[in-house]
């Protein structure tokens, strides 16, 4: 089974090889219908297959939803069998006693190595593949993605699935969460996070100080950084 994805195209090659992809490619729109399939799909028996709309009206790009739609496609994006798999490994880190005799030690080495990759690795480089295409000033149109409406009485359209980063004012430390944001205009949107959120702190600080906060935001994150963001954002140095 493969562990890791390098990006999220990777991962919806392995769903479609699978078997578990289902490429729409009848023109759909943005506003209501691609949220009210996904929503029939995904109350089917197994949480239903997941759906790549491949023409997506006023837009170039493609829209997948229902990636995580059940049990198994989490499993298969964590690269694990089972996600009590994960549990076991997450409690003998947490259960896991200091080591007292030099034997015990020497014993602790190599976990302490294994839990050494878990971390967040930061890699400098020179052309990101995020920045292979740069639009600055007035070529910024937010409406060139396939931003949804999902129902009927919301606000207007929103970025459902963003992984979005801020940095600590006083230490630098960075978070990475997933707040939805609303679409105003080709340039502007609104950050929905709830007070006791980590951006939301960040984002006091740099209002008490009287200081703009830079803030960066990837769409379509390999499996592993969305889902992790969606469920605990991750404090990192």
């Amino acid at each position: 089974m493969k562990t890791y994805y390098k990006s999220l195209q990777e991962f919806i090659s392995m769903l479609d090889a699978r078997g578990d992809l289902l490429r729409i490619d009848t023109l759909v729109s943005p506003i209501l219908e691609i949220t009210e399939i996904t929503d029939r799909i995904s109350k089917t028996p197994e949480g239903g297959k997941a759906l790549l709309f491949e023409n997506v009206e006023g837009s170039a790009f493609p829209v997948l939803t229902n990636a995580f739609g059940s049990k198994d496609r989490i499993a298969l994006a964590l690269g694990c069998k089972s996600l009590d798999d994960l549990a076991r490994r997450l409690e003998i880190i947490l259960d896991q006693t200091p080591p007292c005799s030099f034997m015990e030690k020497l014993a602790f080495i190599p976990k302490a190595i294994a839990w050494s990759r878990y971390l967040p690795q930061v890699r400098k480089i020179s052309r990101p593949p995020c920045q292979e295409v740069i639009w600055k000033g007035d070529d910024v149109d937010l409406m060139r993605l396939p931003i949804l409406q999902c129902w009927p009485k919301d606000g207007g359209r929103f970025i459902t699935l963003p992984v979005v980063f801020t940095r600590d004012l006083n230490h630098g430390k960075r978070n990475v969460g997933m707040y939805r944001m609303q679409v105003y205009d080709r340039k502007t949107t609104g950050m929905h996070w709830h007070i006791h959120k980590d951006g939301s702190h960040h984002f006091n600080e740099y209002r008490k100080a009287g200081k703009k906060m830079e803030v960066a935001v990837a769409i379509g994150t390999d499996p592993a950084v969305t889902y992790a963001a969606s469920k605990q954002t991750l404090t990192v140095s």
